[in-house]
């Protein structure tokens, strides 16, 4: 189990040149539906320590993560557990130790395995499709040259930063 996640977004602005992109390299499509995305503090404790707690449900899935603040690196990189839970029981389970739901927001989440790194393309209302690779510094960069991203297009926030301005 590793405790550490490194990914990098990529704003898109045509997703279908990179759906054709990964489907022309063999990627395996893992699933695609609406994601859910609920944020928890108590008074603030997480925050101040810039740690995120997050339930997320997707499909029939839930799982929650906690993610700690950014580390230095090429990519974004930061401590992260996740694991599978029941989503009532736990969300249930929070709000009765005294935990509030502080933001939550949902989007279209298309997930893709491919060269060891777990690709994503995320449709937000607002904001438009963004894509996520997920995996080592490597894979991330070689993944990023197949699909035929650059640099600029890269996006440093966070998805809490952009819709509600949250500081990392």
């Amino acid at each position: 189990m590793s405790v550490f996640e490194i990914e990098q977004k990529y704003r898109l602005k045509d997703p279908a040149v990179v759906r054709g992109r990964l489907k022309e390299f063999g990627a395996r499509k893992i699933g695609s539906g609406r994601e859910e995305n609920e944020f928890f503090d108590r008074q603030g404790q997480l925050r101040k320590r810039r740690i995120a707690m997050r339930l997320r449900r997707y499909g029939k899935k839930a799982t929650l993560t906690v993610k700690g603040p950014r580390l230095r690196s090429k990519f974004t990189k930061r401590m992260e557990l996740e694991t599978e839970v029941d989503y009532a029981v736990v969300r249930s389970i929070l709000l009765l130790s005294g935990f509030e739901v502080m933001m939550r927001y949902h989007k279209h989440r298309e997930l893709y395995q491919y060269r060891q790194t777990h690709v994503t393309i995320d449709r937000l209302a607002k904001f438009g499709s963004f894509l996520e690779i997920e995996g080592t510094c490597r894979s991330i960069s070689r993944v990023a040259a197949d699909l035929g991203l650059e640099d600029k297009d890269r996006e440093t926030r966070s998805y809490l930063q952009m819709i509600f301005g949250w500081k990392h």
